[in-house]
């Protein structure tokens, strides 16, 4: 494949873009409501605290009680609420409620996606001046819709770019559907790459596999979940009426890669490689995938990835 340049462990250095200052706590400071506060929905929240500090309110919607849960929500300055609990105004969460919004929740094991997206939109005070509860750079609030950067349809080892052909198949379709809505509601929409942790992500999944279906030089794209969480505050900050924004890092890795640099630590140092046996992968069709460039995001909110690439991130916990 032309054009890419696959980067070494040695090559790589942290990025060096300035992160936003932090602003004092005030009683003005701009409340948010995350819809799915998951793994990406606490650490949403920990960038909005470290901007408007530790007082501001969040609220975290999920799917379910659970004791545990909700007190390690609470501990970490996030109050939970249940979505039997929107449009409360007892509860404070009466429609049109927040300046801020974002719908993070993920599309497994949710029959009615669409009609939470849109139940999430009615929560949304607009983007207007004054509008809901919160406001931002530029006055008003924002809605961000979080997607993923699967919806491109592009296969053969090609650069996409925000405005790049999609996807038609239903998966796809689903996720497109919702940020259609969004966006004619005024709000914006975050496409993310494959995310990851040490614990999560593609090399937990293939390394925890005899054998991977997919090419082993088929390219994954992927966004660390703190970076992706700080390329949404970037967006609830600076996106405008519309967009539709994706976040990736600087360059994507082949499956064999992956793996092979995930095994540099522990505990995937103890695991065997997988066999890749090629055709069409569960996610990512049969061919080479694809190249992020996502260089009008990150000048257009101002954003850029803390760990420039998996390897990037691997190489830190290198011994």
């Amino acid at each position: 494949m032309s054009g890419l340049c696959l980067l070494s462990l040695s090559s790589l250095t942290p990025s060096t873009r300035a992160r936003p200052a932090v602003a004092s706590a005030t009683s003005s400071a701009p409340p948010l409501l995350i819809v799915g506060a998951g793994v990406l929905g606490k650490l949403i929240a920990e960038e909005w605290r470290g901007l408007h500090g530790p007082d501001v309110a969040i609220r975290g919607v999920v799917r379910r009680a659970d004791a545990d849960r909700d007190a390690a929500l609470r501990a970490s300055g996030i109050t939970p609420c249940l979505r039997s609990d929107l449009f409360r105004a007892d509860a404070g969460l009466g429609e049109g409620s927040f300046g801020h919004v974002v719908f993070c929740a993920a599309p497994g094991g949710n029959d009615d996606y669409s009609a939470e997206v849109a139940a999430a939109l009615r929560m949304w005070g607009g983007g207007g001046e004054g509008g809901g509860e919160g406001g931002g750079e530029g006055g008003g609030g924002r809605f961000i819709f979080t997607s993923s950067a699967g919806v491109f349809a592009e296969q053969d080892g090609g650069v996409v770019t925000e405005g790049s052909a999609v996807s038609d198949t239903p998966r796809a379709a689903r996720l497109l559907a919702c940020e259609a809505a969004v966006t004619a509601a005024g709000g914006a929409v975050v496409r993310l790459a494959g995310l990851y942790l040490l614990e999560r992500g593609a090399h937990n999944a293939y390394l925890g596999m005899e054998t991977v279906k997919g090419r082993a030089d088929g390219l994954i794209n992927q966004v660390h979940y703190a970076d992706a969480a700080s390329a949404v505050v970037a967006a609830l900050q600076r996106a405008q009426a519309g967009d539709t924004l994706v976040a990736a890092d600087d360059a994507p890795l082949t499956r064999e890669q992956i793996c092979t640099v995930a095994r540099l630590v522990s505990p995937f140092d103890a695991r065997p490689m997988p066999a890749f046996e090629g055709g069409e992968a569960a996610r990512g069709g049969a061919g080479t995938g694809k190249v992020i460039d996502c260089s009008y995001t990150r000048e257009a909110v101002g954003w850029a990835p803390r760990y420039r690439t998996f390897a990037d991130f691997i190489e830190r916990l290198a011994p």
